[in-house]
């Protein structure tokens, strides 16, 4: 009988021990407020985003200022307005499609590009892609504003060239491949639809769009300024 008692005790002893750290949780999650205004905010952050991932499309709209670079053989009567030309104004629209995860994600998209130059007397050429970029992905949610960030390689593919300056010694590759970055911020009307604004950068021709016994080596670098409506699914 006395070994029965002493046995009981001890299991007693050793369930309370066990189940111990579940009460006491129990007792903690009680006495954690309902009302708490950061549990409300988190609740709200969690509804905003619709869950673990999202599905942003930017329509994109703006102007391009683009820079051709010249590395030049020689610099004789047929060259020396490749020398230093000035930069040429173009439009560029396209579509950016994100999977956000959690803030960070992947994109890609179509964007048509104008690139190209003007010469002191007034020449242009232009050359216009088609390109495609795989970017990584993150953003920032401030409110009804979110900003967003993507930097990574772009893989452009040549529409067509046009010189007005038929002394060009060159025509471009017909594939380009270069970096990008960008920065937009949204403001968000409702859940699903914002208006925003952004600006690029490209540096493009990192294999070299063009080559000959003039010229060395062409790399091009445009700024965008744009504008477009971002979806959120």
């Amino acid at each position: 009988m006395r070994k029965l008692t002493v046995r009981f005790f001890y299991s007693c002893l050793l369930l309370t021990f066990l189940f111990s750290p579940l009460f006491s949780i129990n007792t903690i999650a009680k006495e954690i407020p309902k009302n708490k205004p950061y549990f409300n905010e988190v609740g709200k952050l969690r509804l905003a985003k619709g869950g673990l991932f999202n599905l942003k499309i930017d329509i994109q709209l703006g102007l391009s200022f683009s820079n051709t670079n010249f590395n030049l053989n020689r610099v004789d009567s047929t060259t020396r307005e490749l020398n230093n030309p000035s930069s040429k104004l173009g439009p560029n629209i396209g579509a950016l499609v994100t999977l956000d995860f959690l803030g960070f994600g992947f994109s890609s998209g179509l964007m048509y590009s104008s690139k190209g130059f003007e010469t002191i007397s007034g020449q242009t050429a232009n050359f216009k892609y088609i390109n495609i970029p795989l970017l990584f992905y993150f953003n920032f949610d401030l409110g009804k504003v979110i900003i967003d960030g993507n930097f990574g390689p772009y893989f452009g593919l040549l529409l067509s060239q046009n010189n007005d300056a038929p002394y060009v010694p060159f025509e471009v590759k017909n594939f380009d491949l270069g970096l990008t970055g960008d920065v937009n911020g949204a403001y968000m009307f409702q859940k699903h639809l914002g208006a925003l604004l952004g600006v690029k950068y490209e540096y493009g021709g990192l294999n070299n769009l063009g080559s000959n016994e003039a010229v060395k080596s062409i790399r091009t670098s445009t700024f965008f300024i744009y504008s477009g409506i971002k979806f959120i699914l």
